[in-house]
């Protein structure tokens, strides 16, 4: 299964020492073969962003306004290991630099540098085709 970051619902982000925990109640995910678009599943998911040594450009790593990012992820961009990618292998390990950006549908930018990256299923969770009623 391959995570795309677009229309993804981030529920909560935590820092962790020096790694930022991303949770999202509903991430896309769809098999590497999809045909359409609207295809895929809905699961809940976590991303944890390791050594995290710049936050939003400034020269310490600020958390404060990352820590508020909650909602529909926009647009996405992820450099890893010097590779631009959309989406994500589920689950995935990687010890690899990154730069990832996060544009929120409310506006709110969130670009993170660091080293290392895991994504995983959160436990006892399920996918499911929608969450439209």
């Amino acid at each position: 299964m391959i995570f795309e970051f677009e229309d993804s619902e981030v529920a909560e982000v935590t820092l962790h020492g020096d790694a930022l925990h991303i949770r999202f109640s509903a991430a896309r995910l769809y098999d590497a073969g999809r045909t359409g678009a609207g295809e895929g599943l809905w699961q809940p998911l976590l991303l944890i962003c390791k050594q995290v040594a710049d936050a939003n450009k400034a020269p310490e790593p600020h958390f404060a306004e990352i820590l508020t990012a909650i909602g529909r992820v926009q647009q996405a961009q992820l450099m890893l290991d010097g590779q631009r990618l959309r989406g994500l292998p589920m689950p995935l390990e990687s010890d690899a630099v990154f730069t990832l950006e996060l544009e929120f549908a409310g506006g709110l930018l969130c670009e993170l540098k660091g080293e290392g990256l895991e994504l995983r299923s959160l436990l006892s969770q399920c996918s499911v085709g929608s969450y439209q009623c």
